[in-house]
């Protein structure tokens, strides 16, 4: 359902109170880094993930893009904390682009979250 300039509420909601946006500051040596941009699509996204026993036990973002992209940033972050390192490139942004109503025009805004998870992914593994 649509709210406030085409945005559903569950994007305004995460837009205004991004939980997890920031960074990390790699303190003892498990942070973890991944980042991707598409300048052409107005879009740029950095996570970094503190990673302890095998979990990420806290994730970040920091990004530059719509309403959409940052919700979706918000939304990564809170459900890749908790997850194994191996398994933070397997994320559905099927999904997230349902549950935040994204519309077709912007869907290749997501695939920059999905490569930022990728390298973050590739970071995690490369330093194990």
């Amino acid at each position: 359902m649509m709210a406030v300039g085409g945005y559903c509420t569950e994007v305004l909601r995460l837009f205004a109170h991004p939980a997890h946006a920031g960074d990390l500051e790699a303190t003892d040596g498990g942070v973890f880094r991944g980042e991707a941009a598409a300048l052409d699509r107005t879009a740029w996204v950095a996570l970094s993930a503190l990673g302890r026993d095998g979990r990420a036990i806290q994730v970040r973002w920091r990004a530059w893009g719509c309403p959409h992209l940052l919700a979706a940033c918000e939304l990564t972050a809170s459900q890749l904390e908790g997850r194994p390192l191996e398994a933070l490139a397997g994320f559905s942004l099927t999904e997230l682009a349902e549950r935040l109503e994204v519309p077709a025009e912007k869907l290749g805004r997501l695939l920059v979250i999905e490569d930022a998870q990728r390298a973050l992914a590739a970071s995690a593994s490369s330093s194990g």
